[in-house]
Order: structure tokens, then C-alpha cells, then sequence
């Protein structure tokens, strides 16, 4: 659905604008041993179009490379929708290696479905992930007010959007609406994680918390202070790092969309 002079940029966040689970193991030996090459792929500011075909260029960099973890380096307020749709699909299509983020230190709507897509979840201290009701922009970058008929739809569509990922990689989909949708709430084990009436954000001590009578991390497998200490957790204190680095005309590109939406203003007037 098209809106004149509006596009989706972006998921809310929360109190301020745009700016796993209980499924997988978190002990690395249920994997394939010690890791001996991981590509980390860092995933900054806000969540853009550009930001697809780098994490495209990186994923298939790290299969021609065969290295044995992708480590996503998160810090992220969020950004568009269709941007975090289109890396859920490079996701969710697999690249026969574990893949792991590194809330670092925010995972914030867009960023946290991201997080939800991949295998692995770690924090650091004092991050935070959650928050992900979509929001409508207008040409000049400020949040307009939606029909509640179209709120409902675009909040439907982001809902099974993150459902889908946290069903994919293992992640507890309920918790994963609770993100979205502040009518739902979310209790486990008689205890209230988001009441009804408030969106689901988590720190990295709550998400970390055990639940269950398996006693399984809510989402978080642990909190480290850094990504060398993510590498000695997963054994792999040696591993060999190769870190992807945006190109010069990926910069550009990317600095050419955040100001697309003020030429577009400037248009309109």
C-alpha cells in the first residue's frame, strides 16, 4: 500500500523517536567444536536500505570464506521496515554456520528483529533490546498519526514479521509479539515480563533471566563485556577475526538516503 509523500523509515522507539529464547543451546559444544574463523558484520545506526546489500556482500563473503560463526556487532535505534524485511530474508535462508548477535548495547525495534533472525543472542552490560511498533513518517522526518484501521494493518504485518524470525531461529515467538504489540503482554512461569498496555523492552540482566522449568534463558545466553570476551565464551579465544568493512560507496549511499528524505521535503516545498 502506497501513501502520497509518506514512507515507511522506520519502527518506533520507544520514548524517544528514530534515533533467544527459549529454544537454542548456548553452550558452544553442541555446535561443531571450537571456532577457528568467525566474520563479524557490524550493524550501526539506523537500519537503511544500504545497510542490505552490505549484510548481502558480508554473508556471502563469509560462505566463500568458510569460516564456522557470523557474529552480528549490534548497536541500532532501528530504521525501515522493508530494510529489515529484506536481511530477515537473507537470514532466514541460511548459510550453514551458527549466527550470533551482540546486543552492543542496543537492539532497538528494527535492530531487535534483526537480533530475533539469528541463532545466538549475547548482550553487554547495561544494553537493552525490544521495542518494535512500527510508526509512520512524513516528508520531513516527523511521526504522523494513522487511521486506527491502517495502525492495526502495518502493526499485523510487523507482528508476523518478527514472529516469523523468532520461530525461525528458536526464539519464543509470544515474547517476540510482546515487542510489538503493547495489548498482548507477556507472562511465563506466573511471572508478568510485560504487563499488558506496554511494550516489551529487555536489559541484558532481564533478558538473561531463566524461565522454565528447564531453566532456559528468556533471550539472552549470557552478558560479556565485549566481543573478545563473546570469542572466549564461545571457545574461541584464537579464532581468526574478519571483520566486514563498508566501502567508501556504501558510506555515500547510505549518507545519500538519511538526507533523501529531507530533499524530499525540500521538494514538496
Amino acid at each position: 500500500m502506497k501513501i502520497p509523500f509518506v514512507k515507511w523509515w522506520g519502527f518506533f522507539f520507544c520514548g524517544a523517536g528514530l534515533m533467544a529464547a527459549l529454544g537454542a543451546p548456548s553452550d558452544r559444544a553442541a555446535e561443531k567444536g571450537p571456532l577457528r574463523t568467525v566474520y563479524i558484520i557490524p550493524v550501526k545506526n539506523e537500519i537503511s536500505r544500504t545497510l542490505v546489500y552490505v549484510i548481502r556482500r558480508g554473508l556471502n563473503d563469509a560462505e566463500r570464506q568458510s569460516v564456522d560463526a557470523v557474529i552480528f556487532d549490534m548497536d541500532t535505534p532501528g530504521g525501515r521496515v522493508d530494510a529489515a524485511e529484506e536481511i530477515l530474508k537473507l537470514l532466514n535462508k541460511g548459510i550453514g554456520v551458527p549466527t550470533y548477535t551482540l546486543v552492543n548495547p542496543n537492539a532497538i525495534s528494527a535492530g531487535a528483529i534483526i537480533a530475533l533472525a539469528t541463532d545466538h543472542i549475547y548482550m553487554t552490560p547495561g544494553s537493552q533490546i525490544g521495542c518494535a511498533r512500527p510508526i509512520l513518517l512524513g516528508p520531513a522526518g516527523d511521526p504522523q498519526s494513522m487511521s486506527p484501521g491502517l495502525e492495526e494493518k502495518s502493526v499485523s504485518y510487523v507482528s508476523a514479521l518478527i514472529r516469523n524470525a523468532a520461530q525461525e531461529h528458536g526464539h519464543d515467538p509470544k515474547l517476540a509479539e510482546a515487542m510489538v504489540r503493547s495489548d498482548v503482554g507477556y507472562v511465563i512461569d506466573d511471572a508478568v515480563i510485560a504487563p499488558t498496555g506496554r511494550l516489551l523492552t529487555l536489559t541484558n540482566q532481564e533478558a538473561e533471566r531463566k524461565v522454565g522449568r528447564d531453566q532456559r534463558p528468556l533471550l539472552s545466553e549470557g552478558t560479556v563485556k565485549d566481543l573478545d570476551e563473546l570469542l572466549q565464551k564461545l571457545g574461541g579465544a584464537q579464532a581468526r577475526k574478519i571483520e566486514l568493512r563498508v566501502t567508501t560507496a556504501e558510506q555515500v549511499a547510505r549518507i545519500i538516503e538519511a538526507l533523501s528524505i529531507l530533499l524530499l521535503a525540500g521538494g514538496l516545498l
